[in-house]
């Protein structure tokens, strides 16, 4: 049996949502900024559903998703890192964004230093926590099988199903990246998948 922990389903895997998005109702204003950083679709909701004046500024996006969510919307994306690590992606924007005043819309739990590395490298940027993940709760009914193979899509998707599970020795662990892997404990047995999506996910699960 595969489990897919996501926020989306997939066909041929039983889907299990571990958290919520929660965004902030605090309003802000973007005037004076040039650029906006997305690393998440869930920035570009926040931001949407602030009613702010944002698809004029310039859009920096990490990964295919959040740069087609962005042009979606409305936006002006003029960059899309194919890279899927947060930091990779700072250190490629440090000279693009020289001279520019750059806003960082976040959640409030982040798996990257990106606006660290901007930061020390004199890049003007300011961050704004714009929503958080919340784990959802489930009974231990809810638990996957024995030998079940689990696609973890986020570090905050481990997180969410360490507060729900006890972990069988029989689990494989699928994630989808470095970071996410990182996240697992160690005597977990894990496969980091080679790309960084859910359908490359879901092909690796179906192959074991």
């Amino acid at each position: 049996m595969i489990y897919l922990f996501s926020d989306k389903a997939y066909e041929g895997v039983v889907h299990l949502p571990l958290f919520e998005i929660v965004f902030d109702p605090t309003p802000f204003d973007l005037e004076g900024f040039d650029t906006i950083i997305f690393t998440s679709k869930n920035s570009v909701k926040a931001l949407e559903q602030s009613g702010i004046a944002w698809k004029d500024k310039k859009a920096y996006a990490i990964g295919e998703g959040t740069a087609s969510f962005i042009e979606k919307c409305g936006g002006n994306l003029v960059f899309t890192c194919k890279e899927s690590y947060g930091d990779t992606f700072a250190q490629i924007l440090i000279p693009l964004l020289a001279n520019q005043k750059v806003f960082f819309p976040r959640a409030k739990e982040v798996s990257s230093s990106l606006f660290e590395i901007l930061h020390v490298n004199h890049i003007d940027i300011e961050q704004r926590i714009v929503y958080e993940t919340k784990c959802k709760h489930y009974p231990s009914s809810f638990s996957p099988l024995k030998e079940a193979k689990l696609i973890f899509t986020s570090p905050s998707t481990v997180h969410c199903f360490m507060e729900n599970f006890a972990w069988d020795k029989s689990y494989i662990a699928i994630a989808i990246g470095e970071k996410t892997a990182s996240a697992l404990p160690l005597h977990v047995k894990k496969i980091v998948s080679s790309t960084q999506s859910i359908e490359a996910c879901v092909a690796l699960a179906k192959a074991l």
